[in-house]
């Protein structure tokens, strides 16, 4: 009986993932590539702006992969046909690049060496007061209050919030005074990073704390991995790399919930992209590839992120050491509470040997 009401399960919660990702607001980013300025900053924030552009087209061809990737958690069929749950003390089975990473992590890790959220809303406020101040923002173009409030201040009436350059919210922003408040965002939610152990492996936990203002899907979150930091005394070995790849994993922390009422702790979709920033010729690159996953009867999934070929396909080497670059994943909107797990990051030559050092 167990069995056939797991089966049940999924199936109404298979059919319900179109619904719950399906909503314009709960994916973004642009499927094609984009060039910004070298900025790290501007880079972000046009890419974002970008990625909003674009959210129609990547949600559908993210769900299109979704419904025809089968690589969730392996789980095997009983008798009846139905999924059985597969213990999260088999993830470390999954793991395809664990032995040939670069970056693995231990209890001690200090990640916040190496990563930091794409783009924090209230940096950007700062940051678009700075422009308010000197008439311009960073690419030069006029800018003035009347700006600030056409992009800020509507995005807190989306909230509910007086976001406007002279409102109060504002001005603890500018004091960080942020405890207490509502966070805006374009499309990025805020993380917290720490170490947890995952199958006897210690990995890093990216927990999403801000949910669209509908209240229902979580924010996108966007870990920026700095390849700087990773290659720091290394740089030679940087223009080698081909491909970035990481072991991600998601694990359910709250129930979904089907469009029939029934729950389950499952990780349900598992969708987004690995994007590499990279220098060439004084401009930063957007490289993206897509990635997609689902689980609806264990309480994980698992999903190699890999990205593009950079030497190959996109001729972006990444020979400048001097600027920010970055590899960035994004997962799209869910509306379930789900952390992702990243296990290793691993980069690969032209040849397909990995770089160790």
């Amino acid at each position: 009986m167990k069995k056939i009401l797991a089966a049940a399960l999924a199936l109404s919660l298979s059919a319900a993932m179109f619904t719950a990702c399906g909503d314009d607001s709960s994916s973004s980013s642009s499927a094609e590539t984009t060039t910004t300025t070298t900025t790290a900053a501007a880079d972000s924030s046009s890419v974002a702006e970008a990625s909003s552009e674009d959210a129609s087209s990547a949600d559908a061809s993210s769900e299109d992969a979704s419904s025809a990737d089968a690589s969730s958690a392996d789980a095997s069929s009983g008798e009846d046909g139905a999924a059985e749950v597969v213990d999260i003390s088999k993830a470390a089975e999954k793991l395809a690049n664990y032995d040939n990473a670069l970056v693995t992590f231990t209890a001690d890790t200090d990640v916040t060496k190496i990563v930091k959220d794409m783009q924090e809303g209230f940096a950007s406020i700062k940051a678009a007061v700075g422009y308010v101040e000197a008439g311009k923002d960073d690419k030069g173009k006029p800018y003035d209050v009347e700006k600030f409030n056409k992009v800020w201040g509507a995005k807190g009436e989306v909230y509910g919030i007086d976001a406007k350059y002279d409102s109060d919210y504002v001005k603890k922003v500018l004091a960080d005074d942020t405890a207490d408040l509502k966070y805006i965002s374009g499309d990025e939610s805020r993380c917290k990073y720490s170490i947890e152990e995952v199958a006897g492996i210690p990995m890093l936990k990216i927990e999403i704390l801000d949910k669209y203002a509908d209240g229902v899907n979580y924010l996108i979150p966007k870990p920026q991995f700095k390849l700087n930091e990773i290659f720091k005394g290394h740089e030679d070995l940087l223009p080698k790399v081909n491909v970035i790849k990481m072991d991600i994993i998601q694990k359910a922390v709250g129930e979904f919930t089907g469009e029939d009422g029934t729950s389950a702790l499952v990780p349900g979709n598992l969708m987004g992209t690995l994007a590499v920033q990279a220098q060439k010729d004084g401009s930063m690159t957007w490289d993206q590839n897509d990635f997609a996953a689902d689980e609806w009867t264990s309480e994980w999934v698992y999903v190699e992120a890999a990205s593009k070929e950079l030497l190959i396909w996109n001729k972006s080497d990444l020979a400048n050491t001097t600027d920010d670059q970055y590899a960035t994943i994004m997962r799209w909107g869910i509306p379930n509470d789900a952390c992702l797990y990243i296990a290793d990051i691993a980069f690969y030559d032209i040849d397909g040997n990995p770089i160790k050092f």
